[in-house]
């Protein structure tokens, strides 16, 4: 398998159990396959959502009365959190700072280290921070891990008669997200600014479930799984 350059985006679904208790082992499987996929001569960058974190925060802040530039700058703090964790775990492979801007993940990209970041500024969501790093880098492969197994015509949790879609376009993809409700912290599987940056640079999107990591090989190896967006 030759090498590749792979942009890793875990939704904070991916994270975390009930009650706010995160899934360490699922963490473990993910830092493992990670390693394995640098040892393999592969470059990573990774973008990590906010979850349940960033909800609970902006609920409270919700509650007090906060403007929605707050709440996003709180939300984009709870990634970096996650990011931080990520860095912790990866030890001496990652790059040991969680960029805060994009000048600083141009900078950490050029380190040849495992590059994890979150947000970088409100109103931006990690998704759109996702795609725009894996144009800026010209990465091979953008794999978006949530908590679905692939994308869906429509809401399957609305329509019992919603069928899943091994592969899509980008105009079909943006159809679907742009039902979404984009408010801070819940860019629930895509967002519009992401969608247009990977129609714009017909960059490889692969949407699947975090839940099984071994999904990140399957898709970095070309295997079918969860669901392919193309131009």
């Amino acid at each position: 398998m030759s090498s590749k350059k792979i942009v890793l985006k875990f939704g904070g679904s991916v994270l975390y159990k009930e009650n706010m208790v995160l899934k360490v082992d699922k963490i473990e499987e993910i830092i493992s396959i990670v390693n394995a996929l640098h040892g393999d001569g592969n470059e990573v960058a990774i973008v990590v959502g906010g979850g349940k974190l960033a909800r609970v925060i902006i609920q409270a802040s919700e509650v007090l009365g906060h403007v929605n530039t707050f709440k996003d700058m709180l939300a984009v703090e709870s990634t970096r959190i996650h990011a931080l964790l990520i860095i912790a775990s990866l030890k001496d492979k990652a790059y040991l700072l969680v960029p805060r801007s994009f000048e600083e993940v141009g900078k950490a990209l050029s380190s040849g280290k495992i590059v994890v970041t979150g947000g970088l500024q409100p109103g931006q969501s990690t998704n759109a921070v996702s795609a725009l790093i894996a144009e800026y880098w010209g990465a091979d492969l953008l794999i978006n891990l949530t908590d679905v197994d692939k994308v869906y015509d429509k809401d399957p949790k609305k329509h019992p008669d919603a069928k899943p879609l091994d592969t899509m376009t980008t105009d079909e993809f943006m159809k679907i997200i742009t039902e979404q409700n984009e408010e801070p912290g819940k860019y629930n599987l895509f967002d519009r600014v992401g969608c247009e940056i990977v129609r714009r640079s017909n960059i490889k999107l692969i949407i699947t479930n975090g839940s099984d990591p071994k999904n990140i090989l399957k898709a970095v190896k070309g295997e079918p799984v969860g669901t392919m967006v193309h131009n």
